[in-house]
């Protein structure tokens, strides 16, 4: 039998014990955050830098379009028919896990697939592409990744217009300057905002919107991609300062002078001066030493494990950052092989964050322009087809008389036909023969 739960019709109980005691005493009630985020942002770099990036400018480069529900009479916004492989990506019906995020599933499917593409001018679109007077909207999606990854938080500041009641411009809070008032009535009271002391100001809720990663040690921050391999960046950093530092002794490992008799402190402090003024420097580069055989010279270096080492850095790196190894290194495997990598990264790293990404906007950026009900954003389907097989498909599905040439070709990118949106059959030309 199914346990039957006690009704309980408020989360007060909840929001008070998940927040500590001294979580709220930071700098105007925020809550300090577990991670460094000012670290991180310093120590973004090398092969972390490499791999946020190429997941960053992936992401932007997916074309993101807002589609309405489609009704009938005079439309405020030009729009057009949505192509069969975009209506079926969109309402989830491709094959394998390449489908949207849940509010365009929940849209379409509420909507029965009556739906279509603005491809007018509007102003929810506009200030995507032009953010602010400083700022392009692929910069912006760019940095919105980057944060994501690096420090597992992303915050927005929209502008509102005072007549227009809606936003006309958006900016970036960095997250190291960002810090999250928790509150034990609403979970979260406000943020505070602010490149120093000094400067620190408030902003409601309503005035930020939060992109998050999951986290499993704290339910007001994320947990980025950065984090998660942070001690691999130690590693890394470690063994590359102990490379600089080597190559800057000229690449000599250091020695152990044992004078096998006896000899005075001043003696050997002549003979380390000696030994010093006649190799030290690049002058002295290549030059060798003669020495009794009452002298041993012992190396100090020791064998070193490959702790640190770069291929073991990158590889994790990779794999944290859900980028495949061939795209990281110079050397990169066969074609065939690299291929199929591209395709599993498009999937399994670019198509979540497009789908956390409009999960975001159509949850609050698309409510401040009043289009939550009857409109959506949603990015194309970013894995790769198979050109040579969907080629064949669409032509099998015109002979048959399943597709349009008209479907077809707006599949291809091409112009319509003007006698292209009759069906034709093979099938029954031959039966009218």
């Amino acid at each position: 039998m199914w346990k039957r739960f006690k009704a309980i019709f408020n989360s007060q109980p909840y929001f008070q014990s998940s927040i500590g005691r001294l979580q709220g005493a930071g700098d105007l009630g925020a809550k300090p955050r577990p991670f460094n985020d000012e670290a991180a942002v310093q120590r973004f770099g090398s092969w972390a830098y490499a791999a946020a990036m190429m997941n960053a400018q992936a992401v932007a480069s997916v074309p993101l379009r807002l589609y309405v529900r489609k009704r009938s009479g005079t439309k405020l916004f030009k729009t057009r028919q949505v192509s069969r492989m975009q209506k079926q990506h969109l309402m989830g019906d491709h094959a394998g896990n390449q489908r949207p995020s849940q509010s365009v599933l929940a849209k379409t499917m509420h909507w029965s697939g009556e739906f279509e593409q603005v491809t007018d001018v509007h102003p929810a679109m506009d200030v995507l592409r032009q953010v602010n007077p400083y700022q392009n909207g692929f910069e912006l999606t760019v940095l919105r990744m980057l944060y994501l990854q690096i420090t597992g938080n992303c915050y927005l500041h929209p502008v509102m217009d005072p007549l227009l009641r809606r936003p006309t411009e958006l900016w970036l809070m960095p997250s190291q300057w960002t810090r999250i008032i928790p509150s034990r009535e609403q979970f979260v009271e406000g943020y505070t905002y602010g490149a120093d002391y000094t400067s620190r100001q408030r902003f409601e809720t309503d005035e930020v919107i939060h992109w998050r990663l999951p986290s499993l040690t704290d339910l007001h921050y994320g947990m980025g991609r950065l984090e998660a391999v942070w001690s691999a960046m130690g590693l890394h950093e470690s063994k590359r300062t102990m490379d600089i530092a080597k190559f800057d002794n000229h690449a000599r490992p250091d020695y152990l002078l044992i004078v096998k008799q006896g000899a005075t402190a001043d003696a050997l402090d002549r003979f380390e001066k000696q030994i010093d003024r006649k190799l030290r420097g690049t002058r002295n580069s290549g030059k060798f030493i003669t020495i009794t055989g009452d002298v041993e010279a012992k190396p100090l270096n020791m064998p070193m494990d490959l702790i640190g080492d770069a291929d073991r850095v990158i590889e994790e790196i990779a794999v944290g950052f859900g980028v495949p190894i061939s795209k990281m290194l110079a050397n990169q495997p066969n074609r065939a092989n690299a291929q199929v990598a591209d395709t599993a990264w498009w999937r399994d790293t670019i198509l979540p964050y497009c789908r956390m990404d409009e999960e975001k906007l159509n949850e609050q950026y698309l409510s401040l322009f009043d289009l939550s009900e009857d409109a959506f954003l949603a990015y194309d389907n970013p894995v790769p087809e198979d050109q040579q097989f969907q080629l064949n498909r669409r032509s099998k599905y015109v002979s048959a008389g399943i597709m349009t040439p008209n479907e077809a070709r707006r599949e291809e990118g091409l112009e319509p036909l003007p006698d292209g949106d009759c069906l034709r059959s093979s099938f029954n030309k031959g039966t009218q023969s």
